[in-house]
């Protein structure tokens, strides 16, 4: 029954919302962001889950040491991420000029792996972007935010979406209206049918 209900609700989606699938991409826009409401998308599955790890140690490593240069200059840069499609590449997203070239810096370092000593050179991929580190924290700092809607099951950034995300299992046109008119395009809606609130045991 659960399962027959979720599929109307895809299917009346598909019907009425005319979804996107964005090539290359693991992700259903179901509904696209309006001036008056927030972007609806659908992730059947991560596409983290579906790589072998084998070579990531290096941008794992790299990635955290662009993590601080964002916590660092976090008007001129975005949160950087891992590329997960094709070979893996670090990409370091920057919002002013200044931003460019601090996000252009390679990012070198060594370590220890089965008894020997790896030195690494990452070259970022940049990349501009709308929004700062700063703007999007902000928003998963404001007291009354987006985590605090009656559906939402957590909320969070993602850097690759440069965009500050909130899951839920449900959701109306209400919801999307409310979060384009608090926060314009900085919040997109993760849509879990199958989502649950984690509960602490």
């Amino acid at each position: 029954m659960r399962l027959k209900m979720i599929f109307m609700l895809l299917l009346v989606y598909a019907v009425t919302a005319a979804p996107l699938f964005l090539p290359g991409e693991l992700r259903v826009v179901v509904q696209p962001a309006t001036n008056d409401a927030a972007e609806v998308y659908y992730e059947p599955v991560s596409p983290v889950m579906l790589r072998s790890y084998e070579g990531i140690e290096p941008f794992n490593r790299a990635q955290i040491m662009a993590e601080q240069r964002a916590e660092a200059y976090p008007d001129d840069l975005a949160p950087p991420y891992i590329a997960h499609g094709g070979p893996y590449r670090l990409v370091a997203p920057y919002v002013t000029a200044r931003g460019r070239a601090l996000a252009a810096a390679v990012l070198s370092g060594a370590y220890w792996s089965e008894g020997k000593q790896v030195r690494y050179d990452i070259v970022p991929e940049v990349r501009r972007v709308a929004n700062s580190q700063t703007a999007l924290t902000q928003v998963l700092d404001d007291e009354d935010g987006p985590f605090d809607e009656p559906s939402a099951l957590g909320a969070g950034i993602d850097a690759e979406a440069n965009r500050v995300i909130l899951e839920t299992n449900s959701f109306d046109q209400d919801l999307r209206h409310r979060l384009a008119e608090r926060y314009g395009g900085l919040v997109v809606v993760k849509w879990d049918p199958f989502g649950r609130r984690m509960v602490l045991l």
